[in-house]
């Protein structure tokens, strides 16, 4: 199986050389193959979330070396890091993220505007990945007014949009209940299906079940990999 991501000694402190400085991921050093459903482990504070900014190169690290398909993309400028990160990678995060005074549907479509897709386009993409995820009925609401866990798989269809080979998502399933943690749970399983890249932070055992690849962060170091059969 192909490697997709592989991390070589990366490490990010913060405050750096300050008497408050503090290490939030050390010598990290890991692989992701191409379909992997791949969950990071560990208590609150353990460095899951900056360990999903570093891989999605919303932060720079440290030290240590971030590759893609091969390439290392840690040493490329801000531009190709953003260009990269366009085409390539889905992000999910904790607090959603959704602007209040927009539509969900213009929400989903966000994206879409980076890559100069006209506006009935945006709308019709954006309208096939809310229909996935059962939300064609709020498609004209304000995010304001839905659920959380509709704002959650709003965030998550506008993930989708760009159709990227990887997707982050930073407990997915935290702020929702029971029966929509069920449904996120089952879109995840889809994505896995279709050969995307998939990397977790959670700490809910019914994604942790479902995982080919389980790393267990505590103090900012992986202290144990385990692999499983799919």
């Amino acid at each position: 199986m192909i490697t997709r991501i592989r991390l070589e000694n990366l490490s990010k402190t913060y405050f750096k050389g300050e008497t408050n400085e503090v290490t939030a991921i050390n010598n990290v050093t890991s692989e992701i193959k191409e379909s992997d459903f791949a969950v990071i482990t560990g208590p609150s504070g353990s460095g899951k979330t900056t360990l999903l900014s570093l891989i999605g190169l919303l932060t720079k690290p440290t030290k240590g070396k971030i590759f893609f398909d091969g390439e290392e993309v840690s040493r490329y400028s801000d531009a190709w890091q953003t260009k990269i990160r366009k085409e390539k990678i889905g992000i999910v995060f904790q607090q959603y993220n959704l602007l209040p005074q927009f539509s969900a549907w213009e929400n989903v479509s966000l994206p879409l505007l980076c890559h100069d897709v006209p506006k009935e386009e945006r709308r019709k993409i954006a309208l096939e990945y809310m229909k996935k995820l059962g939300l064609e009925e709020r498609k004209d609401f304000k995010v304001a007014y839905l659920s959380g866990g509709e704002q959650q798989r709003i965030a998550i269809a506008r993930a989708l949009v760009v159709d990227p080979k990887i997707i982050l998502a930073d407990e997915p399933t935290a702020s929702v209940d029971l029966e929509t943690a069920y449904s996120i749970l089952r879109v995840l399983e889809k994505l896995e299906k279709e050969q995307r890249t998939l990397i977790i932070s959670t700490h809910d055992p019914s994604i942790i079940s479902k995982a080919t690849v389980s790393i267990d962060l505590r103090n900012g170091t992986v202290t144990k990999v385990e692999r499983f059969s799919p």
